[in-house]
């Protein structure tokens, strides 16, 4: 199994704790599409023939693009690569981009999964985070794709922000729930290096929640995904069973991925490839000469550190026997070594040879990963 990723990196307006390669002017954007399909073309051979099960349209805002645009490109990939019966494709989407006769077009491409960047159901929260939708919009667009076929549907919320209340977060959740679709991702707001939010919170516009209210509200969301049968399959992510995210699933379970686009990242299970953060040198470089990536040997030690990082945060946890046999005794001791005060703390729980985290280690995830770290 592989998946391919494509980077669309337009927005209309620039969220202020976005730090993702991003462009408000949609001056390149032909250019850009045609760019796209050269590099697809460019690196068929990378996947080595692998069946692709999954494609997501990343961003940036991919709903900008409309359905003429999208099947253009998936005529290249569909030419270029070995597609599936069945693959999962999703289409990240802002709400105020899915009207009927938008959503309808979709249905004309082979688009089968939507991600919709709710972030709240509040329109002052919205406002402070300079989304261009409204609550209506949001709830609108979920229920408008479901009217049209769409049934794999995941929203985004966004919690801990400055001023959120458990209360006023219990509500956003709520609310989600009453939609009755069936992937959430709820990210905690971070305060990203060169974003409004940082700048904002530097200049004190802007304050972090307490630590202890932000802790409410991840117990509070864990207890109301439960309530509604969601599995907390990934730190940050909930689902009903059988609607995981594939190609999510595909990067934390070491699946080979290609990354199309500026700012995209590719992974073949021996070296990861970085393509250049620029959208006209991107556009020029892949016209030209097709160097637009740089490349990265992952030596042992790195194969493991991404293998901490991307399995702990899953319901299927880290298995030291695999870490042992693809990647080393050595590093399997130092796993286990390091692992036995976060057992005794209660931050991890080790079962038939893997760690998984606890309810009381999820919420200090980051700390936990650095303390196994290989350094």
């Amino acid at each position: 199994m592989s998946g391919i990723y494509i980077h669309i990196p337009f927005c209309a307006k620039k969220c202020f704790y976005c730090d993702f390669f991003m462009s408000l002017s949609l001056k390149y954007k032909d250019d850009y599409l045609k760019a796209l399909k050269q590099e697809l073309k460019l690196r068929k051979n990378y996947l080595q023939n692998q069946s692709v099960e999954t494609i997501y349209f990343g961003g940036g805002t991919p709903s900008l693009l409309n359905e003429k645009e999208l099947n253009a490109l998936f005529e290249e990939i569909y030419k270029d690569f070995n597609v599936s019966e069945n693959p999962e494709i999703t289409l990240e989407a802002n709400p105020d981009d899915l009207s009927t006769e938008y959503l309808k077009n979709l249905r004309k491409t082979p688009v089968n999964r939507l991600s919709i960047g709710i972030q709240s159901f509040f329109d002052d929260d919205l406002k402070m985070m300079n989304r261009r939708h409204s609550a209506k919009e949001s709830l609108f667009a979920v229920k408008e794709a479901q009217n049209v076929g769409f049934e794999n549907i995941s929203g985004d919320l966004i919690y801990g922000l400055p001023e959120m209340t458990t209360k006023k977060w219990e509500y956003n959740l709520q609310e989600f729930f009453k939609l009755k679709i069936p992937h959430l991702s709820a990210y905690h707001l971070t305060y990203e290096p060169n974003t409004v939010f940082l700048k904002y919170l530097k200049t004190k516009r802007i304050y972090e929640i307490p630590e202890t209210e932000s802790l409410k509200q991840f117990e509070l969301l864990k207890q109301l995904a439960k309530a509604h049968n969601f599995i907390h399959y990934e730190t940050s992510n909930f689902a009903k069973d059988g609607f995981f995210s594939k190609h999510n699933t595909g990067y934390w379970q070491q699946k080979h991925y290609l990354g199309i686009g500026a700012s995209a990242h590719s992974y073949d299970g021996n070296s990861r490839q970085f393509n250049i953060k620029n959208l006209k040198e991107y556009i020029t470089r892949v016209g030209e000469t097709g160097a637009y990536f740089e490349k990265e040997i992952l030596s042992d030690a790195d194969t493991y550190n991404d293998y901490i990082i991307t399995t702990l945060r899953t319901v299927w946890g880290t298995d030291v026997s695999y870490v042992s046999e693809k990647i080393g005794n050595r590093f399997a001791e130092f796993l286990t070594n390091k692992a036995k005060t976060q057992i005794h703390n209660g931050n991890l729980v080790l079962k038939d040879n893997v760690l998984y985290l606890s309810e009381k280690g999820k919420f200090i995830e980051n700390t936990i990963l650095e303390n196994l770290f290989y350094l």
